[in-house]
């Protein structure tokens, strides 16, 4: 490993604790730096993220996925100080059992991540119980239940639960999204005036536009999809779903009685003029309308709900991010929107669902830049928040899949 890797290694942030990430011999801990092309079919990953303001002191309203204790007990065992492992001394999750003075955590672990935590021939597993001197119980193939954590001391618990936890953090940036949060535009009865300046916009860029490089109506999003992207989720277990569907209601109801604090108010928003994700208009390969918030108290309160909403819900340490910084935005044209006949597509895809540079073909937006800069789709409040499901559209609503509706207009 250079000088330099040693001096700036990975960081992994897991709830509100960071962990440098140094070279192990424990599997399941290899580098995943390699930037991950996912598509969740008609939508992009590529929005921007929240960077917390650091002279913000608001209280968390979530806390992190919640774990609980188990009863049953084996045989004691000699404790062996971990190394380098933060110790909680006022950790309540670790119950003691004084008839078999033992130390006995639950995990709820998805069962995606069993493998990586076993390892080949039980060897990550063997592993982390010889050096934290625990034992560590994994649900049968036909059972549901909780992995279980028993060590003669709280500290050998907690040392083999945070190395159980950064390999399950570390492979779930790995794993195919599942679920997006989503400010819907196109759903409401008032957006029928978006829809129409939109498919107004569409037909002016085929009639004006067609000619210039790789520009056809396949790459337009749907009108009835038109939505702002919050954050994305690996959510693989129905309690991880659960947990932040009730981590959403709570913080919502939370931000909401701060930042709309008259009832009766919402957010009601401008789309107006275009923009894209690189430096070079003629090779493009997503086009979004500008948001701004219309707010003559503080045109800011819709960008700092949602940092701080994606602040609670980064917490859970079950969303996917890539971007440090939250930029609102409607994606209308985007290049992994056109149709693919031949079935390339689906074929170039790996295992994970992420697809390869190849397969997305740029366009030049340079001309529609120029003739439709500053074009206005109209004004729209924002009604609800929504958990949508990667690759469930519902075709009812022409949008998508949805787990959880929430209002965002404070009742009167």
């Amino acid at each position: 490993m250079s000088s330099a890797s040693i001096l700036r290694p990975d960081i992994l942030v897991i709830g509100n604790r960071s962990y440098r990430i140094n070279p192990s011999s424990l599997p399941g801990l290899e580098s995943t730096n390699q930037r991950q092309d996912e598509i969740y079919r008609e939508e992009e990953e590529s929005d921007y993220y929240p960077q917390i303001d650091p002279n913000e002191d608001e209280p968390s309203c979530k806390a992190r996925f919640p774990r609980t204790t188990t009863d049953d007990f084996v045989e004691p065992m000699k404790s062996i100080p971990p190394k380098d492992e933060p110790i909680e001394d006022d950790d309540d999750t670790i119950e003691f059992n004084p008839k078999e003075k033992m130390f006995v955590f639950e995990m709820d672990v998805a069962s995606a991540f069993y493998g990586a935590l076993i390892g080949k021939g039980s060897e990550t597993k063997t592993k982390i119980e010889q050096e934290t001197n625990t034992q560590i119980f994994f649900p049968r193939r036909d059972e549901i239940g909780m992995v279980k954590i028993r060590g003669a001391t709280k500290t050998n618990v907690q040392s083999a639960r945070t190395r159980m936890e950064l390999i399950i953090d570390r492979n779930r940036q790995m794993q195919p999204l599942t679920h997006f949060l989503s400010l819907p535009i196109g759903q409401s009865v008032e957006s029928i005036s978006i829809r129409e300046k939109y498919e107004e916009f569409q037909k002016k860029v085929l009639e004006q536009c067609a000619a210039e490089r790789a520009v056809n109506k396949d790459l337009f999003q749907q009108g009835t999809k038109l939505h702002l992207t919050i954050t994305t989720f690996v959510l693989l277990s129905k309690s991880e779903i659960d947990f932040i569907r009730e981590t959403l209601n709570e913080c919502v109801d939370e931000l909401l009685r701060q930042f709309l604090p008259t009832p009766g108010e919402c957010f009601r928003i401008q789309m107006k003029g275009l923009e894209f994700m690189n430096d070079d208009p003629a090779f493009v390969d997503v086009l979004y309308a500008k948001v701004q918030l219309v707010d003559k108290i503080s045109p800011n309160r819709l960008q700092n709900f949602l940092v701080r909403l994606n602040e609670e819900l980064t917490k859970t340490g079950l969303t996917k991010q890539k971007f440090e910084r939250l930029k609102l935005h409607v994606t209308l044209m985007n290049s992994l929107l056109r149709r693919d006949d031949t079935g390339i597509l689906e074929a170039q895809r790996t295992a994970r669902g992420r697809v390869k540079n190849a397969d997305r073909e740029s366009f030049d937006a340079t001309k529609i830049l120029r003739l439709f800069g500053q074009f206005d789709f109209g004004q729209v409040d924002l009604d609800e928040l929504q958990l949508n499901i990667m690759h469930e559209p519902d075709r009812k609503s022409g949008y998508y899949g949805c787990a959880l509706k929430i209002p965002l207009k404070r009742k009167v």
